[in-house]
Formats: C-alpha cells, structure tokens, sequence
C-alpha cells in the first residue's frame, strides 16, 4: 500500500493543527492508521496530534492507547485534550491495562469494523508492544489501512539503516503487519536543533531506498518549525503542538491519569 504522496508547499491551519504540503497525502489516507515506532520515538505524540488533526477537520475518529510497553508519554495522557476536541479514546481500566489486555478486543474490534469512523492504534514502542497488535489482525481492513514506523534517529536501535532495518523486520514479525511507510520524527525534546531535523530526513531517505516503504510524512515540534527559516520537503509536514507531558509536568494541565472512556 503505497496510495500517500505530496507536492507542492501549501499550508494548512485547522483549528491550530498545521499541516504542510499535505493534500494529496489526505486524499490517499486509510481509513486505520496504525503507529509503531522504537522506545522514545515520540510515537505516541505523533499519534495524538494525528488524531486531532483528522478531528480538527470533521472527521469522526477515535484513537486506541494499545502501548504496554512505555509507562509515560502514552496516548491516553491526552485524555483530557482529546475528549474537548471530539476524539473517542478507546482504552481498559487502569488495572487491567497489562495484565488482561484481550478485554478490550471487542470494543477494538468493532471500531475496526466500523467504517463511519477513523481509528488510529497506537501501538506498543517494539516488538514486544507490537505483538498486541497481532492480536487485531484479522479485524484489519485488508485494502484501508496504512502502518506507520515513527523515526527518531537519536534514539537507541534507531540511528543507522541497518538498526532501522532490523527494528522493522522485529516489529513486522510480532505483529504480523508490514510497515506501509515511515513518519520521520526525529528530536532530543527541549534541545532539538536544525540539524537534528536534518539527520533524520537525510535518515528516513536512506531507509525508504534501501526498503522501498517510502516517508509518509515528516513530524517537526511547533516551537522548533519556528526557528526553521525555510521547509522545503517534497513531504507532508505536521507541526506538532506537544501534549503528553513529562510525569511531573502534567498534574494541573492534564488532571489524574485513572480514565476510561
């Protein structure tokens, strides 16, 4: 599956979500998007803001927190954001949400099913995580689906093509599921720079030619797109507003964790 691709340098503001270059990337988008990604990839984030975006443009969605792998930075610490913006969070109590996961595969099930509605899945951060993901796989829409490996080139097992490589064929093996494109969302949080940015476009390149699963899109923090003078990719951009906040960071903004919808 290899219906996404951009051109030209529009931009798109919805309700604060920014999207660059990224028509033709909507109009061959599946109805399920599945996140992947290694350990500290900001996946998670990735997903979110993905969510809201398809929310912020009328579409009725709902995003399922599946990551057991990562106690911090999961979907489901944006409950709070996603429920103001109309986004459904699909997710088990708190108590069960690793040791009895297959209670939830009715309600994923069905929204699988359920073609009034995007889904987004946000996956677990490896191949163990993404073994969650082999679970739903019969429920899949075998021709409206695109699986997403988020990049970030400064995290471990992610900083060469042969790492790449090897994180890919882990995750495609657990879950069952191939990778249909690749996010590039490499950073290092508060002290990102340019280059950084750089890195991992010059990254993802190397990748998508060595695999053949071409970039479905570049993922760039809001704050540092502004220091950015010029973006000239021939990708779809998503300027992300960061949400999921550090544990001690996200008391008073984000209210206490214990929610299920």
């Amino acid at each position: 599956m290899s219906r996404i691709s951009a051109t030209g340098s529009s931009e798109v503001t919805v309700n604060g979500v920014r999207w660059i270059n990224a028509e033709e990337f909507f109009a061959g988008l599946g109805r399920v998007n599945i996140f992947v990604g290694g350990y500290g990839s900001g996946k998670s984030e990735v997903a979110v803001n993905f969510s809201l975006s398809l929310a912020a443009r009328g579409q009725k969605v709902s995003i399922a927190d599946l990551d057991i792998v990562n106690p911090y930075f999961r979907s489901r610490a944006a409950r709070a954001v996603l429920e103001k913006n109309g986004v459904g969070l699909i997710l088990p109590p708190v108590e069960i949400m690793e040791s009895d996961l297959p209670l939830i595969q009715p309600e994923i099930a069905g929204a699988l099913k359920n073609a009034t509605s995007r889904l987004v899945l946000d996956i677990g951060g490896d191949p163990v995580g993404a073994k969650v993901l082999a679970s739903l796989v019969q429920w899949l829409p075998g021709d409206d689906y695109n699986c997403f490996l988020v990049l970030n080139s400064r995290r471990p097992f992610s900083g060469s093509v042969l790492e790449v490589e090897k994180l890919i064929a882990g995750i495609e093996q657990s879950s069952g599921v191939g990778i249909t494109h690749l996010v590039i969302n490499s950073h290092l949080i508060e002290e990102t720079e340019r280059a950084v940015i750089e890195e991992g476009i010059e990254l993802g390149k190397a990748v998508s030619k060595k695999t053949a699963k071409p970039i479905g899109f570049v993922a760039i923090e809001d704050r540092i797109f502004e220091k950015l003078a010029t973006v000239d990719l021939p990708y779809p951009v998503l300027v992300l507003h960061r949400l999921l906040l550090k544990p001690w960071e996200e008391n008073e903004k984000l209210g206490p964790r214990c929610f299920k919808l």
